[in-house]
């Protein structure tokens, strides 16, 4: 095809999967033309080992401390700058096959797409099919509603990264959730028909702090791109500090007072916003 594709793995203390990502990863590299980047965030289990055991697959690796999954990924691509498209593949997901990134490659070549996604499946610590991800055609305003975008099954050029910027590395859980709305506001993103990625779900991954922390990071990200939060969002955070004490405390009215300024952006059509009810 003649384009590069750049793959970034950020990583921290995933060496239970680390290698099944690398070897996802290093399979693709049969059907595409592929340089890989292993961001390591000072893993102190046996990362460093199972890195050095695929480093000649590599074009390069470290492992050192970093600000955070948004900060690897930064770096994996300024370390891959001859790429002309990139993904970056969580240390805990793999692709679907070993022509994934050709397919989608091929899909944003002949489609002139800056920005493009495909389907994705859920699996579980055995790397088994336990579900769907969510998937959806685009729409701009229903990206304000949810994210319909399975991270590992995205891929986006080297001109709009350098158009849009970095990734947020303030944020921890919605990154790439915030990034996909950023790059929204220049490009209309083509949508593949076909497995590409596949999303690791495990306890680890559904801890009441870590919902916590994605749902608010979710709920401000919205704000700030779509002056207003949909109710289901504003529900849950509800129901999340029930669960936590303080709702059974709370009087009506003081609890009316602090959704007021959602109510309006919810039900009331805004004048700032450029998405639909």
């Amino acid at each position: 095809m003649g384009k590069r594709v750049g793959v970034v793995i950020p990583s921290y203390n995933q060496g239970q999967y680390l290698e099944k990502a690398l070897l996802s990863a290093i399979a693709n590299r049969r059907n595409v033309e592929m340089d890989i980047a292993v961001i390591d965030g000072g893993s102190e289990d046996n990362s460093v080992s199972i890195i050095k055991k695929y480093e000649k697959e590599l074009k390069f690796w470290c492992s050192e401390p970093d600000k955070g999954q948004a900060d690897a990924i930064n770096k994996g691509i300024q370390k891959l700058s001859d790429c002309d498209f990139y993904l970056w593949l969580n240390s805990d997901d793999v692709y679907e096959d070993e022509r994934a990134v050709a397919k989608l490659l091929e899909f944003a070549i002949t489609g002139n797409y800056e920005v493009c996604y495909g389907l994705s499946h859920f699996i579980d610590r055995k790397g088994s099919i336990i579900g769907e991800y969510p998937v959806e055609p685009f729409s701009y305003a229903n990206l304000g509603k949810r994210c319909f975008l399975s991270q590992p099954s995205v891929m986006f050029s080297r001109a709009a990264y350098k158009r849009v910027g970095p990734l947020n590395e303030e944020l921890k859980m919605c990154l790439d959730y915030e990034y996909w709305i950023r790059m929204a506001q220049f490009y209309e993103f083509g949508f593949l028909r076909e497995y590409i990625g596949a999303t690791r779900l495990y306890e680890d991954t559904k801890t009441s702090q870590l919902k916590e922390i994605h749902l608010r990071e979710a709920m401000s990200i919205l704000l700030k791109y779509y002056h207003k939060v949909p109710m289901h969002w504003v529900v849950t955070e509800i129901l999340n500090n029930h669960q936590n004490g303080w709702f059974d405390l709370m009087p009506k009215r003081v609890l009316m007072f602090l959704l007021y300024p959602f109510k309006k952006r919810i039900i009331t059509k805004t004048t700032t916003s450029n998405v639909d009810n």
